[in-house]
């Protein structure tokens, strides 16, 4: 169990046997309370832990060990694992050991950006839908080209159906350059493809 003190122990029986015996290693529920403790878990959230099978209560142990979960991140994995499981079949501790979310684990990454990486990745897991139409949209305001002063926005979760459009100058050339470019995408028909897209939610 990753972070849990193991120590070994030697001796002999019969003639020459060795026994190797394993002390001082808290079992499982011990460690995920010690954990809960340590975190500031609700006792709503540790109660939800501890329901999963053994396998996927040590799964999530050890990656809230090395992401430091405390209690948002931790009741987002939570649901999110479990609306997982419950759409797709399968289990928890299957889903956790997936390539795209052990890779940002295994990379050279400050601990907050393995964090962010992760939740990136389940989280595409668990809406599939509204990351292909995140990635689309990147790539149709990407394709717009209006400019490092041009930024196009959404609305969070794409509820809604309005685009913030907005604009940065120092002075009115920078500002007519980007309207008129802002405008050259309106009349070709470029920026309606972001609202089309937009409009799929």
């Amino acid at each position: 169990m990753a972070g849990s003190p193991l120590t070994l122990s030697l001796s002999h029986k019969g003639r020459g046997n060795l026994c190797l015996r394993r002390l001082n290693v808290p079992a499982l529920p011990e460690q995920i309370a010690t954990y809960a403790r340590h975190k500031h878990l609700s006792a709503q959230t540790l109660a939800r832990w501890q329901a999963w099978t053994e396998e996927d209560q040590t799964a999530l142990l050890s990656l809230a060990e090395e992401l430091q979960l405390g209690e948002n991140h931790s009741r987002d994995f939570l649901d999110w694992l479990e609306e997982i499981v419950l759409r797709d079949g399968g289990a928890i501790h299957s889903l956790l050991a997936r390539p795209e979310l052990r890779r940002p684990l295994d990379a050279k990454l400050s601990r907050n950006d393995k964090l962010k990486a992760v939740k990136d990745a389940l989280r595409k897991l668990r809406y599939p839908r509204l990351s292909r139409l995140e990635d689309d949209l990147h790539t149709a305001v990407k394709a717009l080209d209006l400019g490092g002063r041009v930024r196009v926005s959404f609305p969070p979760a794409f509820e809604g159906d309005e685009v913030t459009v907005e604009i940065k100058a120092r002075n009115v050339k920078e500002l007519g350059e980007s309207v008129t470019r802002l405008r050259q995408r309106i009349d070709d028909g470029a920026l309606q493809r972001v609202f089309d897209l937009l409009d799929q939610t």
